[in-house]
């Protein structure tokens, strides 16, 4: 078990499910690690039981490198992951101990399926038919206006919300209009795979 002040918590990005994410991750001894679990720091045992059971025990995963780190507020274990490297982005590759596994431990317990239903519902986001170089697209919301619902409904950063939005892609309950594009914060036409097929005459056009 390590204290947070043993490690640094770095961005790192890589290519998972043959898309690139950025995510939090963590340096130890050379090795970039990223979060599997999280516990609140109450639940320090659990944690602690958890890790040896299903990480160091475990037939498979004993074979990769785990680390059980506490932070002030919580505790996550934290697997060896080779398909990271350390971000290059010139703004906000470092993480306080703080602040990452808690954002992270945040990001999880958001239900997407229930973010989506809270963007379709009426305090949701701005959905409706919009016009691309002549073309009527139905019940679209913009990638960018998302974004920012997200950041005011969750109180998350801009890259944890367009972090959410892929999640919605990834599950196939939204998708971008032409299926072009990845979830981005731009001005960038999206929509709910239920309201696909909708009359576009419910909607006002734009």
């Amino acid at each position: 078990m390590l204290d947070s002040e043993q490690v640094e918590y770095r961005k790192v990005t890589g290519y998972v499910d043959d898309r690139e994410k950025t995510t939090s991750g963590l340096i130890y001894q050379g090795n970039i690690f990223t979060l599997a679990k999280s516990f609140d720091r109450s639940e320090l045992q659990q944690a602690i039981k958890e890790c040896r059971e299903e990480y160091l025990d475990h037939e498979e995963r004993t074979l990769i490198p785990t680390l059980l780190v506490k932070d002030t507020n919580s505790v996550g274990i934290w697997m060896r992951d080779d398909r990271y490297r350390i971000s290059q982005e010139a703004n906000g590759d470092v993480a306080t101990a703080q602040e990452t596994p808690q954002n992270a431990a945040k990001l999880d317990k958001i239900s997407v399926r229930q973010l989506a239903l809270e963007m379709r519902a009426e305090k949701g986001v701005e959905i409706k038919t919009r016009r691309q170089k002549l073309k009527l697209y139905q019940r679209c919301f913009v990638g960018s206006e998302a974004v920012d619902w997200i950041v005011k409904k969750y109180d998350v950063s801009r890259a944890d919300a367009v972090s959410l939005g892929q999640k919605l892609i990834d599950k196939k309950i939204a998708h971008h209009i032409t299926d072009e594009e990845k979830f981005e914060d731009k001005e960038l036409y999206y929509r709910f795979y239920e309201d696909e097929g909708k009359s576009i005459w419910t909607d006002k056009i734009v």
